[in-house]
């Protein structure tokens, strides 16, 4: 979910990501009745919160072209295991067409292409929302566990209007 909060036009404009998996803590599956094959995902914090990322643009600077670093960094950790005799594939995609970042009057949006993301490891990849209900961020077979932090930013190419917008980001992690 993007989200952002109140401030003045000349406090200056505030934007935030907020992330939503089906649940901001992990999400176990069992698989065909047996105890071993199972997916988690966790994005964020845990204690079912849905995690919030900031980004401040003062008044003066909104749409002048330099990116703006959201804060805080988000936690990504996915699971697929599996048994080595029935091997499972699972995919983590994003969901960043569904729900748009809005002004809360209704007025301007911001495309979530808008917003871009760094990894600290690099073991679930950086990239750019791409604005489309499945976007592939990575896949993996099982079994195994990654995690990774990711970094957001907010290009701040637009000449919009200071205010609150809102909208969700919604991950899934999926095997076939």
């Amino acid at each position: 979910m993007l989200r952002a909060l109140p401030r003045t036009a000349a406090a200056g404009f505030l934007t935030g990501l907020l992330l939503w998996s089906a649940a901001a803590e992990a999400i176990i599956f069992n698989l065909a009745n047996r105890a071993t094959p199972r997916i988690t995902i966790r994005v964020g914090g845990s204690g079912g919160n849905i995690s919030e990322v900031e980004f401040n643009v003062p008044a003066t600077l909104i749409g002048n072209g330099t990116a703006v670093t959201g804060s805080p960094a988000i936690r990504i950790q996915l699971d697929v295991r599996a048994s080595g005799a029935s091997p499972l594939t699972a995919t983590l995609s994003a969901d960043s067409l569904s729900y748009p970042l809005t002004h809360s009057d209704g007025g301007s949006s911001i495309p979530f292409f808008d917003i871009s993301w760094t990894a600290q490891d690099g073991d679930i990849p950086a990239g750019t929302f791409t604005g489309v209900t499945d976007q592939v961020i990575v896949s993996f077979p099982s079994s195994r566990r990654i995690r990774d932090w990711h970094t957001f930013s907010y290009a701040n190419t637009r000449d919009v209007e200071a205010g609150d917008y809102l909208g969700r980001v919604v991950y899934t992690w999926a095997i076939p």
